[in-house]
Formats: structure tokens, C-alpha cells, sequence
């Protein structure tokens, strides 16, 4: 009965964190331009795995609040 809860509790987890593709998708651009733009807004990078392997994942509550700002500054314009 705790395999449903174990699950719950992965699923939580892995919302908190958006890969460079995932990223480029909700952006609609690419995963380059995706890495750039997040580089530059200062969103906190975390990596798993090293070398080639790696995988590098960004906090989905950094994204959402440059989303935020950005969405805010444009329509105070």
C-alpha cells in the first residue's frame, strides 16, 4: 500500500526540476537557446551524472518565476 505513496512522492519530485528539452518546448525555441536565456536569467543549474553522461536539470520554481518577471516587464511596457 506504501508503493502508491513512494510513487506520489516521485512524481513530486520530479515536477521540481525541468530538463534543457523540456525547457525549449514550453519556450518554443531550442534546447541551446533554452540553455542560453536561462544561463543569463541566472536560473540555477543542477547536475546529475557526469561527462557526456550528465544530464542537466533546472528548478521549475526558478523557470516559473523568470516566466513571471519576463510576463510582468513586457506588459508594463
Amino acid at each position: 500500500m506504501n508503493s502508491s505513496k513512494n510513487t506520489d512522492d516521485n512524481n513530486a519530485l520530479y515536477k521540481k526540476y525541468i530538463s534543457p528539452r523540456q525547457l525549449a518546448v514550453r519556450w518554443d525555441c531550442s534546447s541551446t537557446t533554452a540553455r542560453r536565456i536561462a544561463d543569463r536569467a541566472g536560473i540555477s543549474k543542477y547536475f546529475l551524472g557526469e561527462g557526456r553522461n550528465g544530464m542537466v536539470r533546472y528548478s521549475i520554481n526558478e523557470v516559473e518565476a523568470y516566466e513571471t518577471q519576463r510576463c510582468t516587464a513586457v506588459m508594463n511596457k
